[in-house]
């Protein structure tokens, strides 16, 4: 019996490691996997740990990246063409309506990993009741980034209210100094200013992201949404921005070199921004600028994007059981760890990561009072940047009134809806 129960158990593992090896086979070494991105999300640590998973594996890393205002576009083009899109980007959770994810965003609820997402994480990487979304990004938003040394030059501290920015900025034109750079090159950070009115005025409505996820919803129908975009337009007027030939051509990419030569005096950027300025420009002691809400119209909390954009694995690619190795591959704990480390986020969607809380968190929450909820991009679906910062750029250039521009931006969203519909 003894014999037979050792024979039994050798057969029991040797079918464990045939079945291990099979599933091993399963994967193609020397194929490519095929993820699209806009241009700017792919960093150093992306293409590191790409190389690593190729070397485990023999299985390539095509990142594929496509220009800032032309993604969403040429992204639904590839999917509906069925153009060799393994992997895409995309907002979390509602944002992702846009690419038809009934039809392309596999379902990944069943994968190992995502029992170590956070419960904020988890919240963003579902769509629909699955969970659809591989991402370890963090939980971040906008805000304005003060240059600290300038800051205390005129003696202020940072806006708390629409009033006092005006004060700052005025103090800043008296040095000589653009108040705000605005990258106006790259039409899709326009968006990220209205962006941050979600939280606040869900709170005060209750249920305005509901009426938004309806075609019927419009953000005309929020008195806050026109106020503050006459704000925006009063930014521009007092030449806060600079001269428009100058601020219309600036990049979004040259945000660092502009913020630490102290020709501006803040920005409209991520939490992480700060550290991608001091990396670069360590004199310029970014490290210590604090970054807090964008008060307009009265704006008091500060709305977050619950992980950023995630990874979708196309459901139509014949490379699913590579994607998911390499899902797998980014979620081993070394290496969330490793992009952590590397890329300045405030936070992860992973547990268990040793968290080094950057200066900026500290300053943003408490200018909103801990006070934080969900954006748009996660919470309606069509909040596309493109199409709304498009809105604002006509506006700050003369070509839409801040009513036009809102109602420019409703339309585009109830064209959306019934282009998927």
């Amino acid at each position: 019996m003894k014999r037979l129960l050792a024979v039994l158990l050798c057969l029991s593992m040797l079918l464990t490691a045939a079945a291990a090896l099979a599933e091993e086979t399963e994967l193609r070494a020397g194929s490519t996997l095929v993820v699209c991105a806009s241009q700017d999300w792919i960093k150093d640590y992306n293409r590191k740990l790409a190389e690593d998973f190729t070397a485990e594996t023999g299985i390539n890393i095509d990142f594929q990246l496509i220009p800032n205002d032309q993604y969403g576009n040429v992204v639904k083009a590839k999917l509906a063409s069925g153009d060799g899109v393994d992997i895409f980007f995309s907002n979390p959770g509602l944002g992702l309506a846009e690419y038809s994810p009934e039809k392309y965003a596999y379902d990944l609820s069943d994968q190992p990993w995502i029992s170590e997402y956070t419960d904020w994480a988890l919240e963003s990487a579902t769509y629909d009741g699955n969970v659809v979304f591989f991402t370890t990004g963090s939980l971040d938003g906008y805000g304005i980034l003060y240059n600290a040394d300038l800051l205390e030059q005129i003696g202020m501290e940072p806006a708390t209210t629409y009033e006092e920015l005006l004060e700052i900025c005025d103090a800043l034109m008296e040095l000589g100094v653009t108040p705000i750079f605005e990258p106006g090159a790259d039409i899709w950070h326009a968006c990220v200013w209205l962006l941050e009115t979600g939280d606040w005025l869900n709170r005060k409505y209750g249920d305005m992201y509901e009426t938004l996820c309806d075609p019927s919803g419009k953000f005309e129908d929020y008195p806050e949404v026109i106020t503050f975009s006459e704000q925006m337009m009063e930014l521009v007027e007092r030449g806060y921005f600079g001269e428009e030939e100058d601020w219309l051509s600036q990049k979004w990419n040259d945000r660092a070199e502009a913020m630490a030569s102290g020709e501006f005096g803040m920005m409209v950027c991520h939490m992480s921004a700060a550290a991608e300025i001091w990396e670069q420009y360590p004199e310029s002691g970014a490290e210590d600028w604090p970054l807090t809400i964008i008060p307009l119209a009265g704006n008091s909390t500060f709305s977050n994007s619950g992980g950023s954009m995630g990874m979708v694995l196309n459901k139509e690619s014949d490379m699913i059981p590579e994607a998911l190795a390499y899902f797998e591959f980014l979620a081993r704990p070394e290496n969330v760890q490793y992009i952590y480390d590397e890329s300045n986020m405030p936070l992860i969607t992973f547990k268990n990561v040793e968290l080094d809380l950057p200066y900026q968190y500290e300053t943003l929450m408490e200018s909103c009072n801990n006070v934080l909820g969900p954006d748009y991009t996660t919470r309606i679906p069509f909040y596309t940047a493109d199409a709304i910062g498009r809105a604002y750029i006509e506006m700050w250039i003369g070509d839409k009134t801040p009513l036009e521009a809102v109602q420019q931006i409703d339309k585009d969203r109830a064209i959306m809806f019934g282009a998927v519909e």
